[in-house]
């Protein structure tokens, strides 16, 4: 499970969101009017990219934004295909664990001397839609082996979920504005910056773990140490102690589902099924 703070646009996310949402409607473009996947939110299918622009950009007009800050930002929720065999072809499922996460993203929000917001999700003002194509690039290993591969379609599934959250938590009337004027007048809301370079207002890693410890209990799926986040961030940017803490704690996890109720009837049927064998019983 990836989680990241990326954008697939070549632009910044200084102004408006309009390239970066278009952009996502490219998969739209070659599907009949029934098939086209469309924006979601907290509490509602079926946004239109209109809404979405509208509602992001207007969210950030009248809060003193600086020029050199971002107004909005990208997040890309790549499962794995092992994982994405747990959700199934189920839209929903996608959809309803994007809205946990972006439960977790609301959660992490403190203030400068580390006391939690209390903010949730539906005090934030974020679409998310989900893509069903990925392209080889550059910088993939098995296009710097082949470099005919990039550009060319990704196989097997490759289902990921793009979101938008406005810089800015919602206002308690999120009414379409009509001019600069008028969004003066708005009430200013707090900043949320995922970015911030001071865990204690918001830590990513702990943002990144909770997302896959989410997913990991919502699908019951039981995550090898090598696919949890912590071993694979300490393996790229950690010391050997990180490392070694990576481990311990997934092994703990581990523990924790082979524990579970469930687990333990199948080991009891194990055992039952390994004494008729050897006895030549047949089940």
């Amino acid at each position: 499970m990836q989680t990241k703070f990326t954008s697939p646009v070549k632009s910044d996310n200084k102004g408006s969101c309009s390239k970066l949402t278009n952009y996502l409607e490219k998969e739209n473009d070659k599907k009949l009017s029934s098939d086209k996947e469309q924006f979601f939110s907290v509490d509602r299918n079926n946004c239109n990219k209109w809404e979405v622009i509208q509602q992001i950009d207007n969210n950030a007009k009248g809060q003193k934004i600086e020029k050199n800050q971002d107004r909005f930002y990208s997040i890309v929720i790549a499962p794995s295909q092992e994982e994405l065999l747990m959700i199934g072809n189920d839209s929903q499922k996608l959809k309803e664990y994007t809205r946990a996460v972006m439960e977790n993203y609301a959660a992490g929000f403190c203030d400068s001397k580390g006391e939690n917001r209390g903010i949730e999700s539906k005090d934030l003002v974020w679409y998310a839609k989900i893509e069903n194509e990925r392209k080889y690039n550059t910088r993939d290993e098995e296009a710097k082996l082949d470099p005919s591969l990039v550009g060319n379609p990704k196989e097997g599934d490759q289902r990921h979920i793009h979101i938008i959250v406005s810089r800015c938590e919602g206002r308690e009337n999120r009414h379409v504005l009509q001019n600069y004027e008028q969004a003066n007048k708005q009430e200013q809301t707090f900043h949320l910056c995922p970015t911030v370079n001071n865990q204690k207002m918001f830590d990513r890693d702990a943002f990144f773990r909770a997302n896959e410890e989410t997913f990991d209990k919502k699908f019951e799926y039981n995550r090898d140490v090598k696919q949890s986040y912590d071993y694979c961030n300490s393996l790229k940017n950690g010391s050997k102690s990180q490392y070694e803490q990576a481990i311990d704690q997934q092994k703990g996890r581990n523990q924790i589902i082979e524990q579970s109720p469930e687990k333990k009837l199948d080991r009891t049927e194990e055992k039952r099924y390994e004494q008729q064998q050897q006895t030549g019983m047949n089940i």
